[in-house]
Parts: structure tokens; sequence; C-alpha cells
């Protein structure tokens, strides 16, 4: 009788350890789960914008259509043809009375030194950093990343170390692009999200500008004469964040960024060219055929996008389309199926690179007059 309460009592044992052991393992598999959410939590791959600054000019730098012209005309550089191809553009362009021009472009003559250069770039980057930074009470050593963009100037030492008169911290991951043309604002939204993927709950500063001082042409060529009349002084701050506290806050998150290169086909690579003509003067020259090259890098683009964005009624009708065309022959007259992203979006951002730019893209898409407003 003793042998088997002992035997009973042992089993006991065995048992309430099993069941200690059982206990432990649930135990230590919540604590498991509630660390991998808690690391995921805090080490999110979400990229926030949580503001941005545009460069608003004084009105001392204003031009009117009028006043342009007017300056074209007394500037002294150009003949008759010139001045009325110049005239037309602008008067064409779509550009409004309420742009500017650097100081360097308003005196007679123009002062397109570099030191007028970098007096704008200054005036445009420290004002719109400023403005950032007070509206957010952001202290400069709170910022983790820096990432600068002009693609026609690219002084020593860099832009992104020009505006460390706000007082970055020594560690700070600075860096510079130049000659990416219109695309470079993109592709440093693109960097930062790829360094602050790598980086976490940190800060990167995005700075998007361009130079109007050292880059008025003062030729003959049409082709290089549009960016007189297309361009005007302006730039952007944009602050980006992965900090889980900063969503909130946050203006939009990064959902999707689609990257397109044609630059290895000539008439895509050529299409804007920093370059001298004949009499040795140099400008950007804009070829006719940029609508075409964008229609085309956009077609790509936005098949890629397409899939991430569209619900599934527009993607089938796509596939669908495609299809048709490769079993019935007559149906390649047609076209493919445009795809209507206005379900997909409820706003479209068009860079204003021209009126044709816009037209293009407003035409590949199918949109409407006020989709395509600024």
């Amino acid at each position: 009788m003793a042998k088997d309460q002992s035997f009973m009592l042992e089993q006991t044992r065995i048992a309430e350890i099993l069941i200690l052991v059982a206990d432990f393992r649930v135990l230590a598999a919540v604590t498991l789960s509630v660390a991998i959410a808690l690391y995921l939590s805090f080490n999110s791959s979400h990229v926030y914008l949580v503001d941005f600054m545009c460069y608003k000019a004084p009105n001392t730098l204003r031009v009117p259509l009028s006043s342009l012209i007017e300056h074209v005309e007394r500037w002294g550089k150009f003949d008759s043809k010139t001045i009325e191809f110049q005239t037309k553009i602008s008067e064409r362009s779509g550009i409004g009375n309420e742009t500017y021009l650097p100081t360097g472009v308003h005196q007679f003559p123009c002062d397109l030194s570099l030191s007028s250069t970098i007096e704008e770039v200054e005036m445009v980057l420290f004002t719109i950093v400023q403005d950032l930074f007070t509206k957010h009470r952001i202290d400069p050593k709170s910022v983790d990343i820096i990432i600068t963009n002009c693609s026609l100037v690219c002084p020593t030492p860099s832009l992104a170390t020009m505006i460390n008169k706000f007082g970055f911290r020594s560690n700070i991951r600075s860096f510079n692009l130049s000659g990416m043309g219109c695309s470079a604002g993109l592709l440093s939204i693109s960097l930062a999200r790829d360094l602050l993927g790598a980086q976490n709950n940190s800060l990167a500063l995005v700075l998007s500008v361009e130079s109007v001082s050292s880059n008025m042409y003062h030729g003959q060529v049409n082709s290089m004469l549009l960016a007189n009349c297309l361009f005007r002084m302006g730039g952007a701050a944009i602050l980006l964040s992965n900090r889980k506290s900063d969503r909130q806050i946050a203006k939009y998150e990064l959902q999707h960024l689609v990257r397109t290169h044609l630059g290895s086909k000539d008439n895509s690579y050529n299409c804007v060219v920093q370059e001298a003509d004949d009499e040795g003067y140099t400008g950007v020259s804009l070829l006719r055929s940029i609508p075409q090259v964008a229609g085309e890098a956009l077609k790509t683009n936005m098949t890629t996008l397409a899939a991430l964005v569209l619900p599934y009624s527009e993607l089938i009708q796509y596939g669908l389309s495609i299809m048709w065309k490769k079993v019935w022959p007559p149906a390649k007259k047609r076209g493919s199926y445009i795809p209507d992203f206005k379900k997909a979006f409820d706003h479209f951002c068009i860079h204003a690179g021209g009126r044709a730019v816009i037209g293009a893209i407003k035409e590949f898409l199918k949109l409407k007059d006020r989709d395509v407003e600024a």
C-alpha cells in the first residue's frame, strides 16, 4: 500500500512538473510574440512625409509676362526673330504673372556669375529650411540625413554642405545629386527612403532647387531658348521620417515609389541636354521629342505601378484587352485599354515641365482638365 501511495505521489509530481513546463512554453511563446510585435512596431519600414515647404520669393522679384518680354528685348542679346519666338512661347506656356526670377536676371546687363548663382541658391534653400524648422520647432541636430539636388549647379563645397549654417550634427549623412534633370526630386525621395530603411528612428531632410541665374541662354537656337521661357525661381524642402511618433502629425505616408530609366535609348538620352551651340553659348536643349519620350516612360512606369494600386476590376479589363489583341488581330488598331487610374488616386501631381508635357500625360491617362489643374 505504501508503495502504491509513493508511486501516486511521484506521478503527481511529474504531472505538476509537466504542467509547469507547458505553462512556461506558453508564457515563452507569448513573450516572444509580444517581443516580435514590439520590434516590428518600433522598427517599421514606414516612411512618413511630415511636412514640406515651397519657396515664395519676395514681390520685388516678380516677373509678369509683359516685364519678361520687355526684359528680353532690352537685353540686347537676341535678334527680332528670337525675340518673337520667346514672346510666343511665353504667352502660350501657361505660366502666369505670379512667377519670379532671381536678382541677377533682373539687372542690366544680367549678372550670371557664380556669385549671383550662389546668392540665388542660398536665398531659396535658407528660406525654406528656416520656415520648415520654425513651423515644426525642429532642432537641426535631430536631423539624421540631408539630401540636396540641383541639376545644373554643382559648386564646391556642395549644396548639402552649404546649409550646415543651421548647425547640423557632425555625423549627419549628407548627399548632393546633380545633373539628373527634373527627375532629381523623386530620385532624392527614393534615396531618402532607402537610407531610412537602413536607419531606424530617423529624420531625413530633402531639398530640391534649380538655379536660373547661371543658365540663361544668350544664343539663337530655338530649342535652347525654351528654357528661358519655361523655368523660374523656386525650391522645396521636404521632411521625411520613419519614427512612429510622427505618424499622427504626418501629411502623407509613402506607399509606392516606381522608377523608370530609359537613358539607354538615344532619343531619351538626348531629349534634354546641356551643350554649347555653334557660337559657343551654353544652354539646355529641349527637343520636340520630349512629350513622346515622356509618354513612353510613363507607359512603362504606369504598367508597373498599375499592378500595385489598381482595383482587380481594372486589372482584369486591361489583361483581357491584351489577350484580345493577340487572339483577334484587328483589335490591335484600337490600342490597349487604358485603366482608369482615378479609381486608385484622388489627385494627380504632374511635373510642370511645360504645357506640352502636361498635355501628353493628360492624353495618355485620359484625364480631364480639372485633373491636371494646379
